[in-house]
């Protein structure tokens, strides 16, 4: 099942980093067309204007005072027009020095523009480069035979140290290699504890040690509140519950209880909590064991 679920979540990552590469892609494409069209690429986007030259001044063909023409004079020759000449004008000539000047600008505006798309877009979160500054350990190597097992999730309330000698009791198969010990911690939190896990930083956390050092100190006030001998007094047995299971209850309670007590503390302890008709009972009797407690209040039950 856990297989089943990181092959999911692995395709539907790879799904959204396809996706993400797209539209990185056509962001890309866009900006370059803005910053082309703002600095005036190239001569090939430029107009091109025909302009006709000044023409000289030439001699005058007229007519004698007789009507004939004119001797020929060989030093009067008949120009012929001039043709339009094909002339380049650079419109922006004159704001070169202004382009050159302005492209610092414009850079930092496109580098601005870029890290505001970044921003809303969230880009950076998926960046690959960064993927590896997202991993609290890096190269970690299962090994194959190896089967995630499955936890207990931890959820804030139990002792921190109870907890990760369960965690270690079921990954001893792997108990000697750091890194998947330290990786896999995280599929035995959940809720506000996984988060917590999520924010650690992967230059501090170096070694094994240092994860346990910060998950124990992060919740060592379970330890600190813990049941004690005094707080087994306050129980009570609720209406319409079953003195089985609140001895069951109770029980667990004194579980947590730190060093553990004595079978003769565990029966007193008990039958401190229990009202009439059970106290009397239970205190008359001779019961050593906390079962007998119980199997005398459940007779006085039924």
């Amino acid at each position: 099942m856990k297989g089943k679920e990181r092959a999911h979540r692995d395709a539907h990552f790879q799904e959204e980093l396809e996706s993400l590469k797209a539209r990185v892609a056509r962001l890309t494409s866009l900006l370059e067309q803005t910053f082309r069209n703002a600095s005036g690429e190239g001569l090939s986007n430029r107009p091109t204007i025909f302009v006709k030259p000044s023409e000289t001044a030439q001699p005058e063909e007229t007519m004698s005072e007789h009507g004939q023409e004119p001797p020929y004079n060989p030093a009067f020759v008949h120009s012929v027009p001039p043709t339009l000449a094909l002339a380049v004008i650079d419109p922006f000539a004159n704001e070169s020095h202004k382009t050159k000047s302005s492209n610092g600008i414009d850079q930092d505006k496109m580098t601005a523009l870029e890290a505001w798309i970044r921003a809303i877009e969230g880009l950076d979160l998926y960046d690959l480069v960064r993927a590896a500054e997202m991993c609290l350990v890096l190269n970690v190597v299962v090994p194959k035979k190896f089967c995630v097992p499955e936890f207990i999730k931890y959820t804030r309330t139990q002792c921190p140290i109870t907890h990760l000698k369960s965690y270690c009791n079921k990954m001893v198969k792997v108990i000697h290699d750091e890194k998947p010990l330290m990786h896999i911690f995280q599929d035995n939190l959940s809720g506000a504890a996984l988060s917590w896990y999520m924010r650690l930083d992967n230059t501090k956390i170096r070694k094994w040690k240092d994860l346990v050092d910060v998950f124990v100190k992060q919740y060592k006030y379970n330890m600190d509140i813990t049941s004690d001998r005094t707080s087994l007094s306050n129980p009570e047995k609720r209406d319409k519950e079953s003195i089985r299971k609140y001895a069951q209850r109770w029980r667990d309670l004194a579980a947590q209880v730190h060093p553990p007590l004595l079978d003769k503390e565990v029966v007193t302890l008990f039958a401190n909590t229990l009202k009439d008709p059970y106290y009397e009972h239970v205190m008359g009797g001779s019961a050593q064991q906390f079962t007998d407690v119980v199997e005398v209040a459940e007779r006085i039950e039924q």
